[in-house]
């Protein structure tokens, strides 16, 4: 019971919760601590039954777990494929065959197993066998999902904002280079309900460019938190005739409906398409960046002041300067920015070696903006 308690509850309450919401169309909701505690509780009854009927003998009894444990297997047997298209797989053969196996073996070991009074009081006969086939049920059960860790993030992520803990929804999986584009949406959002998504949006990994922000046409009914709840959150819901995501934000940003969440996420779609011309003629529409201003680019986030050293010329954007043509811009007073960008050009031109060049700027200089465009091209996610 704690096994099955803590397997449903820590791993496998997320994938049942999302079960749930698709195949009742949103109806019923799946909570995962009454959910653990009450499956945990019929499993265990099954066991009762089946170790009544069974009348194992007791260097056995831990066979009458062996339904409970298939059941367990079969209902955390879920992933992606089979919550998207309802289907029990190898289950419809392969369940009735074990369980006709399992009532095979069960009356071999009646009629051939038995036991001297000796062996009721001998604990390590009855304890050995028992916990080695509890061990190997546990295995088993175990190893049936076939998830992987980004969809385990992806689920937990979205009940997270969906519970309104947006700063542990940033937590989940945050060491992972794997990623997805719905895990990075989920991501994105939670940073830009902190106000935080220009300040540390490449402190994740970005693969899939401005998808990874919001995509209108992903009009998939199965997420309990859609690409809609990332447009309500942006001003405007995206009507079905919008049919792309830069015509959405040109729209919204058109009309009087856009906030500052609007703004970033069209700021960054920029950044994240490496549209730094296009971005530099829209930072000042949507920025206050007037002269009178003292140290009005130093207040930017981190992503558009990195950004901005990219647009200038290299040999100035070394001491800080953004110079473009024949203006000067700004001069950051960043030191610690400059000093990074100094040593991520030096680190960049010692290196000959591609991959070399790759991971050793990566592990420095990852969660920048400079190095996502020099380099991001280039990687993956899941």
């Amino acid at each position: 019971m704690l096994f099955s308690f803590c397997y449903l509850y820590f791993l496998q309450g997320d994938i049942l919760a999302e079960a749930q919401y698709v195949f009742s169309k949103g109806v019923t909701t799946y909570s995962i601590t009454g959910g653990a505690i009450i499956i945990s509780l019929i499993l265990q009854v099954v066991q009762w039954i089946v170790a009544l009927l069974s009348r194992l003998p007791a260097r056995w009894h831990a066979l009458s777990y062996f339904p409970s444990a298939l059941m367990l297997a079969i209902l955390s047997c879920v992933d992606r494929e089979t919550i998207e298209v309802f289907s029990f797989g190898v289950w419809v053969w392969l369940a009735p065959l074990a369980l006709v196996a399992y009532v095979v073996a069960v009356l071999l070991i009646r009629a051939f197993s038995w036991e001297t009074e000796s062996d009721l009081y001998n604990i390590k006969s009855q304890i050995y066998p028992n916990f080695i086939l509890l061990f190997l049920f546990i295995l088993g059960v175990g190893a049936v999902p076939q998830s992987s860790d980004v969809y385990h993030y992806e689920l937990k992520t979205e009940r997270l904002l969906l519970d309104g803990q947006y700063e542990e929804a940033t937590k989940v999986g945050e060491r992972s280079l794997c990623s997805s584009v719905r895990l990075t949406q989920l991501r994105m959002y939670a940073l830009s309900e902190q106000d935080l998504l220009a300040e540390r949006m490449f402190d994740y990994p970005q693969y899939y460019g401005s998808k990874g922000l919001l995509d209108v046409t992903d009009t998939l009914s199965v997420y309990r938190f859609s690409p809609q709840c990332i447009c309500r959150h942006l001003g405007a819901y995206s009507d079905p005739s919008v049919h792309s995501t830069e015509r959405y934000y040109q729209l919204v940003l058109g009309d009087s409906i856009w906030n500052e969440h609007t703004v970033d996420y069209y700021l960054c779609s920029l950044l994240l398409d490496k549209k730094l011309n296009q971005f530099k003629q829209e930072l000042p529409r949507y920025y206050n960046l007037a002269d009178s201003i003292e140290g009005v680019y130093d207040g930017l986030p981190r992503a558009y002041r990195e950004a901005l050293l990219l647009i200038g010329q290299r040999k100035y954007a070394l001491d800080g300067k953004v110079v473009v043509g024949a203006d000067t811009l700004t001069t950051f007073t960043d030191y610690d920015m400059i000093d990074r960008f100094r040593d991520y050009n030096e680190l960049k031109s010692s290196l000959k070696d591609k991959t070399e060049l790759i991971n050793r700027t990566r592990r420095q200089f990852g969660n920048t903006y400079w190095w996502y465009y020099d380099f991001g091209y280039m990687i993956k996610g899941e």
